[in-house]
Parts: C-alpha cells; structure tokens; sequence
C-alpha cells in the first residue's frame, strides 16, 4: 500500500509539473506573439483554403476537455467544400484563443458551440457573460474580468491584433449569467489584402 501511494503522490506531482510547464510555455508563447503583432513583425501569409479543416482540427483538441467538463460541444459549417482567404496560422491562433476563453468560463453542463459559415465564424458559449461595462476593456491587453479563473488577459487582445491583421473585425455579444458570442468577419475580397 505504501508504494501504491507513493506511485499516485509521484504520478499526480508529474502531471502537476506538466501541467504548470504547459501552462508557461503557452504564456511564454502568447507574450511572443503578442509582442510580434505590436511590432508589426506579423506577416499576414494568405491562403486560399479549406478553413473547415482548419477550425475542425482547433475544435477537436478541446474534444476530449468537453468530456471531461461535460459540455455540449458543438461544430456546424456549411462550409466543408469550400475554400476561403486567411491566414492558417493565425487563424489556428484565433480559434484556440477564442475556444480557451470560452472553457475557462463555461461550466459543467454548459454548453459551447462553433460556428463557421460564409459570413463569419462565431465561438458562443453558456458560461458566466460579461458585464455591459467591461465588454470593451476586455480586447485590452493584461486585462481581466474578475471571475477567480486563471489567465493572462493576452487571448483576446492577440485575437483582436490578428483580426485587424486579416482587415476584418470582431464582435461581442454576451450578458451576464446568459454567456457570450464572439463573431469574427475576415474579408473574402483579394483587393482588401493589397
């Protein structure tokens, strides 16, 4: 029995310590990519892709985190043949950013869902809301709604730099105790890209 609890004590202090590893070098990166988009070192790499493929893989890696929350995870697109401009990486980075906000204040039994279509990709959650007053401070860097969930306050505001990148825009929707609806429009047109 003795060395069955050290194995569990060793076991639980290793996924511990990679969890907190994980957890640093994702700031770490972020604080990177943060700093590039302020720089203006980004460089928008525009592709003429299959951007159902793209935010499929980004929603597929929170699968598993859905189940284990117990939230009704959902994807729907009517966009599965098609190809749209964007750049892959930063629309990884968007969706991820985006995906991450909406676990961290969603609930057990919650519900988040993505949508992708023509007009705009949308991540809605059921989790806490936002204030009226603090929805626009929230795109602030370092900025965050006092909730007792750990964060960086650098999701969204690398969201919103990368966004305005593509020339588009983002949108908020969200109440409190209702949840809320992030909608990004990233242009179709060449021409904007020029």
């Amino acid at each position: 029995p003795r060395d069955l609890h050290s194995f569990h004590t060793r076991r639980s202090s290793d996924l511990y310590i990679k969890r907190n590893t994980n957890r640093l070098l994702h700031l770490g990166n972020q604080l990177m990519d943060y700093r590039r988009a302020e720089l203006g070192i980004f460089e928008l790499r525009l592709v003429s892709a299959n951007a159902y493929k793209r935010v499929l893989n980004s929603f597929m890696n929170y699968e598993s985190l859905s189940k284990k929350k117990d939230i009704d995870y959902n994807f729907y697109t009517e966009l599965q043949d098609k190809e749209l401009l964007f750049d892959e990486n930063y629309l990884d980075l968007i969706v991820n950013n985006l995906l991450s906000n909406a676990f961290k204040y969603t609930e057990e039994g919650e519900r988040i869902t993505v949508k992708l279509y023509q007009e705009a990709r949308h991540v809605t959650d059921t989790g806490i809301g936002i204030p009226k007053e603090k929805q626009e401070k929230i795109f602030e860097r370092f900025y965050q709604v006092e909730s007792g969930r750990e964060g960086s306050g650098i999701g969204l505001s690398l969201v919103q730099r990368l966004v305005e990148l593509h020339h588009g825009r983002i949108e908020l929707e969200s109440e409190p105790g209702k949840g809320s609806t992030f909608s990004i429009y990233l242009p179709q047109d060449k021409s904007v890209y020029s």
